[in-house]
């Protein structure tokens, strides 16, 4: 099996992780770790940190996932596998969330943290995060590249 559809069947395990989860959680509070860590169900009708309404975070949501996907077929050849891997991890998320907002008109949020006053999350938006911040660690880097070698010139 080839790099990327590993990458592809990863995203995939994450779309049907985050549904488990958020499947096993429904109506539940539990805590994992006393002071520290619950899985508290809660509905998110907005974004993040449920920002806008429904209707809003299922099309901006749709659009990402579609531009995404559209990105991917055009530039699969040309993309590193990192920019490649961080795009599937963000699309992966979006589309967790996405099933929850189509079937459910919200997202199901259930990991809380109580170490700082912090929205609670999901899988899928694990993913999303981490993608971006591989995303926005490329960019610097590349930035730092361009620098230095523009000072070489």
């Amino acid at each position: 099996m080839n790099k990327k559809r590993m990458i592809i069947l990863i995203g995939i395990i994450i779309v049907i992780l985050d549904q488990l989860s958020k499947m096993l959680i429904l109506n539940k509070e539990i805590t994992v770790v006393p002071n520290f860590l619950n899985f508290t169900y809660t509905q998110n009708v907005g974004m993040a940190f449920g920002i806008g309404s429904s209707m809003f975070a299922t099309i901006t949501n749709a659009i990402v996932i579609v531009s995404i996907l559209i990105f991917l077929v055009l530039k699969r050849k040309k993309l590193e596998h990192i920019t490649y891997s961080s795009l599937i991890l963000i699309l992966a998320g979006g589309i967790g969330n996405l099933i929850d907002r189509i079937f459910r008109g919200y997202v199901i949020d259930f990991i809380d943290i109580n170490l700082f006053n912090f929205p609670n999350f999901n899988i899928a938006d694990m993913s999303i995060v981490i993608g971006v911040i591989i995303i926005f660690i490329m960019i610097i880097n590349s930035i730092k590249e361009a620098k230095s070698n523009f000072f070489l010139i």
